[in-house]
């Protein structure tokens, strides 16, 4: 960023770019997790974000793939604005043709409509071959100038198959991919039996399920309490292993246990606006059968959450084990127990998620604390 003092027009600029970023790439995300199979790339880009701050403990790592997503943002804004003249035209033309078919002004508004698109795809193709940047797509006759220009130098193909090369390679598919599985692997390894034993009940005449549900409820609250350092440890690693080593990661939060608990805490009450929109502002807005306003929610709350977990994870990592004093011991376990506490609050709105909002037990089963609501 520069100095707001120096180069204040400088700064403020770079301040709404940033923003603009940001805005792109929750946008995009919350676009893209309504897709199966794409949305486990949506939750590695979760993973890849918490694994960045993890490792490098800086809060500006989490920064990573923004001026990507700007520039994606920025061509999809720009095509959908100049896709609007031939949707008007088309409109035209569709009335047109049923009130006068085969008209002079049927087969005009027909030529007109034809021509247009043919214009606007060669200017959207020239504009986003020549960067996809926001000045491009504003002057049609510059951008035909320069891409014809550059279409004549030497070695064209080969420099414009290496910036494709370099783009795919900057997006990182199969690392996101990767990563997404090993989220989704984590979690249901887990959280299974536990949630199994959760919604076990049914009956509440039953003995043996009020058993099951109680020995539900307490493993799925020890189980929540390490789980999100669990799924950094595995974010930062990137390794399947990772999310066995269950004895390294207890260590690692026993050496910061107020970072720990605060963040974990911070994490679940950020799930449960997730929890709270669909049990209350989903169902209370027109029916509609897209999901990307729950996700736009679901990114903006548990982003930041998953980032905070994950520099209280490096936080961990550079301190030294702690000595067994007992004034150690007791504010270990005094954090312990608040943690408790707030899972186990959090682990009670589960159970009432059960019978509110459109998803019911489904909204335990997608477990919003660690991975993402599931797309239609």
């Amino acid at each position: 960023m520069p100095s707001l003092r120096s180069r204040p027009l400088a700064a403020i600029a770079w301040l709404v770019r940033s923003c603009v970023a940001i805005l792109c790439g929750v946008v995009l995300l919350a676009i893209g997790a309504t897709i199966p199979i794409v949305n486990v790339y949506v939750l590695g880009c979760l993973m890849e974000i918490q694994g960045q701050v993890a490792r490098t403990g800086k809060f500006r790592s989490a920064s990573w793939g923004l001026p990507l997503t700007l520039r994606l943002g920025i061509i999809v804004l720009a095509v959908v604005l100049w896709l609007l003249p031939i949707e008007l035209l088309a409109a035209l033309h569709r009335d047109i043709h049923v009130l006068s078919p085969g008209s002079a002004n049927d087969w005009l508004v027909a030529f007109m409509l034809a021509i247009t698109s043919v214009v606007i795809a060669a200017h959207l193709a020239l504009a986003i071959a020549g960067g996809g940047r926001w000045w491009q797509f504003l002057r049609p006759l510059q951008t035909i100038r320069q891409q014809l220009d550059r279409h004549y130098r030497v070695r064209f193909w080969q420099q414009a198959t290496r910036q494709i090369n370099e783009f795919v390679a900057a997006i990182s598919l199969l690392r996101l991919l990767r990563l997404g599985i090993l989220a989704y692997a984590a979690a249901y390894l887990w959280l299974a039996i536990p949630t199994l034993l959760f919604t076990l009940l049914d009956d509440v005449t039953i003995r043996w399920q009020w058993f099951g549900f109680a020995a539900g409820c307490l493993t799925l609250t020890v189980t929540l309490m390490g789980l999100p350092f669990l799924m950094a440890h595995v974010a930062a690693e990137r390794r399947f292993g990772a999310m066995f080593e269950i004895r390294t990661v207890y260590e690692l939060a026993a050496r910061t246990p107020l970072c720990w608990s605060m963040s974990t805490a911070f994490l679940m009450a950020c799930s449960v606006l997730t929890l709270l929109y669909i049990a209350l502002v989903k169902n209370a807005l027109p029916p509609h059968n897209f999901r990307w306003d729950l996700m736009a929610v679901f990114l903006v709350t548990m982003i930041p959450a998953r980032i905070l977990v994950g520099r209280a994870y490096h936080h961990a990592t550079t301190r030294p084990p702690a000595r067994l004093k007992w004034s150690t011991r007791v504010w270990r376990w005094s954090n312990i127990a608040a943690l408790g506490i707030a899972v186990g609050y959090y682990v009670y709105f589960l159970y009432l998620a059960q019978t509110g909002g459109e998803l019911g037990q489904n909204a335990i089963w997608q477990f919003p604390s660690v991975l993402q609501p599931f797309p239609n």
